[in-house]
């Protein structure tokens, strides 16, 4: 990976599960959920990417917004989440708080749980020239040809999402600098450190496995 991107590697912080702070000259939050002690009060961008319990947490939402901060939600959001600023389907572009963001979609290709026609979305955001893709719920579908990105943030735990081997997929077609392992280590959802370690072994990119900060 390049400088910039090694560089970058400090200001993302894993909050457990699929849960993402990401603080660079602004700050931006991702499907916050259990959000520990300590975060919180300075988003200036919170992204949520489906309505399911892990992802769409409105007290944890509202505990990661800082003041002026903006919440962008899948369209799917809207009755659970109605006070967002923005809701969004899947392949759009949306700007708030000078933060470009492009919105992909997210969905299941062998199992049932996230049908394309829901609408859950994943999101690449861009800082200090980094693109940074969140995969969302989701398994490795044909149009990952068409996003770009520097790091990915994968979903490595199977059963809901992608398992390992279709993580590895996904780097085949993203072709990202870095990726970082996601939806794993809560005992409260599927995902194992191991899930973890084994797409580490079998990425054709590099990964990092970050320590949860909960």
């Amino acid at each position: 990976m390049n400088e910039k991107v090694q560089n970058f590697i400090g200001k993302i912080k894993w909050l457990g599960h699929s849960s993402f702070k990401i603080a660079d000259t602004k700050t931006v939050y991702i499907d916050p959920w259990k959000l520990p002690d300590g975060e919180g009060s300075d988003g200036d961008l919170i992204l949520v990417t489906h309505d399911h319990y892990d992802h769409c947490s409105p007290p944890d939402i509202k505990k990661a917004l800082g003041s002026g901060g903006k919440v962008l939600a899948a369209e799917c959001c809207r009755a659970k989440y109605p006070k967002a600023d923005v809701f969004t389907l899947p392949w759009m572009k949306q700007k708030l708080n000078d933060i470009n963001v492009y919105v992909t979609a997210a969905y299941n290709i062998n199992k049932k749980f996230h049908p394309k026609e829901l609408g859950h979305v994943g999101y690449v955001i861009e800082l200090d020239g980094v693109k940074i893709y969140h995969a969302g719920d989701c398994d490795a579908f044909p149009h990952m040809t068409d996003i770009s990105c520097d790091i990915a943030l994968l979903p490595v735990s199977g059963t809901y999402v992608m398992s390992p081997l279709e993580a590895v997929d996904a780097c085949e077609m993203l072709k990202p600098q870095l990726a970082i392992p996601i939806h794993w280590g809560d005992a409260d959802v599927v995902g194992t450190r191991d899930d973890a370690e084994r797409f580490a072994k079998l990425a054709p990119c590099e990964v990092v496995i970050l320590e949860a900060a909960r």
